[in-house]
């Protein structure tokens, strides 16, 4: 924008990019006018454009039969284009952007590989190529800005166009070397051909994102996000950067940063403090320490609901709520369910839904259904027509005002099994389900996300397990994930779902090895991530309780080995609201919205599997060697052969393979 003029030029009417436009326009917003200028460059798409002293740059970009290595510039109120030597090679996908004197150029493609290079175009006459100290990130149409010292790169995609990237990346111009920054359970969504701005605001410098298309489910991403880097560090390797909506910062504008935090109690994750765990309550705990209980977030209240505690198994209910930080018991209304520990929780609107559990290992399970009105607070049990096998930690979840029960086990067996209750009919029915069916299990977790339950961990009767399992309400088919970096296999963990990232922690596997890490799947990208925590880390346990609300992490109970526990922790994690609304599946219904989920679910498991092949290096040719003796593959042979170590195993091998896949 220049003086209340924007200027715009190039691109494609449709999407394949064969019907070009070569015109350039001038928009004067205040007047909202429209004007065309002459004499524009050779129509194209994928080019880059920027604002230098006066002048609009033209960088690059492709028909389809051409890709283009010229700068055009156009000064502005004289309508006359000139154009600048360009050393850089051919390249379309490529970002320019504006620092201090200088136009810096970097990335895209030349229709063969994907270009890492870095160029400055000084004083508009002189080309100069940075000698960068390590490898740079390999996408395409990235979005880039220039903030401070640091060149920032965010989003992006690999050569083929099948693997979306939401990382950022910051260039030290300084040092010349490049600085990946972690994410944070608030990111932006994976993008490409997005716009990424510099914003001044109450004296920081912010970054707004807007739009974008997201190869992995071709749907357009409108909203905006606002990612506020703060003290970026010269020669430094911590970063520590803020993630907000554009929407909250501007009801919070005129709040101090330090009492938006304290006022909220959340805090926004730092780069080098990572995660920070804290003991939440402040007054005297009401209930008992102990495990196997049930804790449900509904509303701004967590209930929580019987269990075993040193003497005997409970069934009182206690309220914990989260902005009074206040514990409460519950005399509720109604005949309660009778004590128990192992029981399954899931909310519905007001209503909490309560199935299953044990007294004691001689064969006193459960497979009654309760439900607990928390306006009301009073209990009630539902008389179902037809009644599902008793048991116990089974996995509840609810879709589409339906109830599903998972696995579990009743002393003597163990299930595989997947059950549906409709709350409108009061029907359990059991679904004849079809694909890669789980193992029988128990002590696994539960997660629902767009359409699909993710299921995690257990234990089969022999051993732990680490497997992901996704189970589609749409095609009623369960899916294997092909997952890398899986946690440690474990039982009787905990899990929570906070936008598109389900969170596990602690849990214990088959050498009763307990543990107290936190890992993350992002259900968008299909990877595992380990968590490093701060604060006052919860000590390893199991049979505890994870939930979350809003932004906010809470363990509650559990056993470490040593004693029951009664304590509760919160993680101050940084998703946006306008993220986890983002996340909520409208309801749809009749055969046609049945088969279009099923269509597009199809399509995506075929895209993951090609991807899942591709090699984790250059990310555009497939996997096809094999490195020996340890047998890893993760790589092309061409990459392969400039490694001097596995990567997986860190040893040198004796010999690399090329594998032909027919």
């Amino acid at each position: 924008m220049n003086q209340g003029k924007i200027y715009c030029y190039g691109g494609s009417i449709d999407i394949e990019g064969t019907i070009l436009l070569d015109d350039f326009l001038e928009i004067d917003v205040v007047q909202l006018k429209f004007r065309q200028i002459k004499s524009a460059p050779t129509g194209r798409v994928e080019h880059s454009m920027c604002m230098y002293r006066g002048q609009i740059l033209i960088i690059g970009g492709r028909t389809q039969k051409k890709i283009f290595n010229d700068c055009k510039t156009y000064t502005i109120g004289s309508d006359k284009w000139n154009q600048i030597e360009f050393e850089p090679a051919h390249r379309f996908g490529h970002q320019c952007t504006v620092y201090e004197d200088t136009i810096i150029v970097t990335g895209g493609s030349d229709g063969q590989i994907i270009l890492d290079d870095v160029w400055l175009l000084v004083d508009l006459r002189t080309w100069i190529r940075l000698d960068i100290k390590n490898p740079l990130p390999i996408f395409r149409h990235q979005a880039a800005l220039a903030m401070k010292e640091y060149l920032i790169i965010f989003g992006g995609c690999t050569f083929d166009g099948k693997r979306c990237n939401d990382n950022f990346y910051a260039l030290n111009i300084v040092t010349l070397k490049w600085i990946e920054l972690p994410k944070l359970s608030r990111h932006p969504y994976p993008r490409v051909q997005h716009t990424m701005l510099c914003l001044l605001h109450q004296s920081r410098e912010d970054i707004l994102i807007i739009g974008g298309l997201n190869y992995q489910d071709l749907s357009i991403l409108n909203f905006s996000q606002m990612a506020n880097l703060v003290d970026l560090q010269p020669q430094s390797s911590l970063m520590s950067y803020r993630s907000h909506t554009v929407e909250r910062e501007e009801f919070l504008q005129d709040i101090p940063l330090e009492v938006q935090n304290i006022e909220e109690g959340t805090s926004f994750l730092e780069l080098g403090k990572y995660y920070e765990w804290k003991i939440e309550t402040n007054q005297e705990i009401k209930f008992t320490p102990r495990t196997g209980h049930s804790v449900v977030q509904c509303q701004e209240n967590l209930y929580l609901f019987c269990g075993s505690d040193d003497t005997t198994i409970v069934n009182d209910m206690h309220c914990y709520n989260i902005f009074k930080k206040q514990w409460e018991q519950i005399a509720p209304k109604g005949i309660a369910p009778s004590p128990r520990s192992g029981c399954k929780g899931v909310a519905h609107q007001h209503d909490i839904y309560y199935f299953g559990g044990y007294t004691n290992r001689r064969g006193e399970y459960f497979n009654d259904l309760y439900v607990f009105d928390t306006k009301l607070r009073q209990w009630n049990q539902i008389r179902t027509t037809r009644e599902i096998q008793p048991r116990v930690d089974m996995s509840l979840v609810i879709n589409n005002e339906k109830l599903y029960v998972f696995g579990g086990a009743d002393g003597s067996n163990r299930f595989n099994d997947l059950h549906c209750f409709d709350i409108q009919n009061n029907q359990w029915v059991k679904l004849q389900t079809h694909g890669q069916i789980p193992t029988p299990r128990f002590g696994h977790t539960a997660e629902v996300y767009k359409n699909q339950m993710y299921v995690f961990g257990g234990w089969d009767g022999f051993k732990t397990l680490d497997e992901l399992y996704t189970y589609s309400f749409a095609s009623n088919y369960w899916y294997l994930e092909k997952v890398r970096n899986k946690p440690p296999s474990r039982y009787r963990h905990s899990s929570t779902i906070i936008g598109y990232s389900i969170y596990i922690f602690g849990g214990v596997d088959a050498a009763m090895t307990r543990y107290n890490d936190l890992y993350e799947f992002n259900c968008e990208l299909k990877e595992w991530k380990f968590i490093e925590t701060a604060g006052n880390t919860p000590s390893a346990r199991t049979f505890h309780q994870l939930c979350s609300y809003e932004t906010n992490i809470y363990l509650i109970g559990g056993n470490d080995g040593t004693k029951k526990n009664n304590d509760i922790f919160s993680d101050l994690s940084s998703i946006s609201q306008l993220e986890i609304q983002s996340t909520i599946i409208p309801k749809e219904n009749g055969l046609i919205s049945i088969l279009k989920n099923q269509v597009n679910e199809l399509g995506q498991r075929l895209r993951e599997e090609q991807e899942f092949n591709l090699c984790q290096i250059c990310q555009s040719k497939d996997i096809n060697s094999v490195f020996l003796e340890c047998g890893h593959r993760f790589c092309c042979y061409e990459c392969s052969n400039k490694l001097e170590l596995c990567k997986i195993c860190l040893k040198k091998p004796n010999r690399i393979i090329k594998i032909y896949v027919v």
